[in-house]
């Protein structure tokens, strides 16, 4: 494992007891923490600041760069915690946009970081209005996503936007992305759940022509309603956002988690196929995982993928 500070590998000059990633497959910052020996006071001496730049590379697998986002340090050992996203991007904005498409939007808020832009399955769609209001960019740019259906990644200084049914639909690769109940190293969980699942959802929008309602519903669900105001200027706009909201709830009705030993193939964001558990056998797509170096163990976060949106 190679422990890269500030562009130094740092590796040979320390002690590390804890190293762990978490690659998530859209919403959140993907993350990194680092608890090392520290008996003699080195990290001290090195001063580490809030947004310096730190990445982890271990036999191909690359975090790609975390700044560092919270600093600790105890008796004998200093802790680091790092987040794919800079400090400079919590800070809420305002802005609004008219007769702007997508990706205009993503693009003006990737260049204030200096962040590249890759995109999947994503329709540039036209907005007649859009308003950012005291919001950070990425958790305002993350909701526009989810509305449209789209996932948001945020890894290596790079904006990954991509459809999430389009990718969940990809086939299971039977050579690396098979997990056997043979492969399962502990005690593995799912769960099929109820609450904040909802059969449709409707969005209520006050246009500047009058009054519409846009919905969406799962036949495959019996359920709840979810209602929402937002300000969607035609009916295709309010029906596809009501979409991708009913989407955005029911996307985790049925997830899993899994230990095994540390495989640093797996990622985020594929699909995967479990095998010999029992009810919860079939397809899934990893939603998030957490590899530690230090113990040798990697656990994956699944979710079953939705039908028909």
């Amino acid at each position: 494992m190679n422990i890269i500070y500030n562009g130094v590998d740092i590796t040979p000059s320390i002690h590390p007891i804890s190293a762990k990633t978490t690659d998530n497959s859209g919403e959140r910052p993907d993350s990194l923490s680092l608890t090392f020996s520290d008996t003699e006071g080195l990290w001290s001496k090195w001063k580490p600041a809030k947004n310096d730049k730190l990445q982890i590379k271990e036999n191909g697998f690359d975090t790609g760069v975390m700044f560092v986002d919270q600093i600790s340090q105890n008796a004998g050992k200093f802790g680091i915690m790092a987040l794919s996203i800079p400090q400079p991007c919590k800070s809420a904005r305002t802005q609004a946009w008219e007769h702007v498409r997508f990706l205009e939007i993503v693009t003006q808020i990737a260049a204030r970081y200096g962040f590249i832009v890759q995109t999947y399955n994503v329709t540039n769609h036209l907005y007649e209005r859009v308003d950012q209001v005291e919001e950070s960019d990425f958790s305002f740019l993350s909701f526009r996503c989810m509305l449209e259906g789209y996932a948001l990644k945020i890894n290596n200084q790079s904006l990954v936007i991509y459809g999430e049914p389009e990718e969940e639909k990809k086939p299971v690769d039977p050579n690396l992305s098979v997990i056997h109940l043979r492969d399962i190293n502990g005690e593995f969980k799912f769960v099929d759940k109820s609450t904040d699942i909802f059969e449709k959802c409707v969005v209520r929008s006050k246009t500047r022509s009058g009054y519409l309602e846009g919905e969406f519903k799962d036949t495959n669900i019996s359920g709840p309603t979810h209602k929402r105001n937002l300000y969607a200027s035609n009916q295709a706009e309010a029906n596809r956002w009501a979409k991708g909201i009913l989407r955005s709830f029911n996307k985790r009705m049925v997830t899993g988690v899994l230990p095994i030993n540390l495989n640093t193939n797996y990622a985020a964001g594929i699909p995967v196929s479990v095998v010999d558990v029992g009810l919860f056998d079939g397809k899934h797509f990893i939603d998030r995982l957490t590899h530690d170096f230090i113990n040798n163990r990697t656990e994956i976060m699944l979710r079953k993928p939705l039908e028909g949106y």
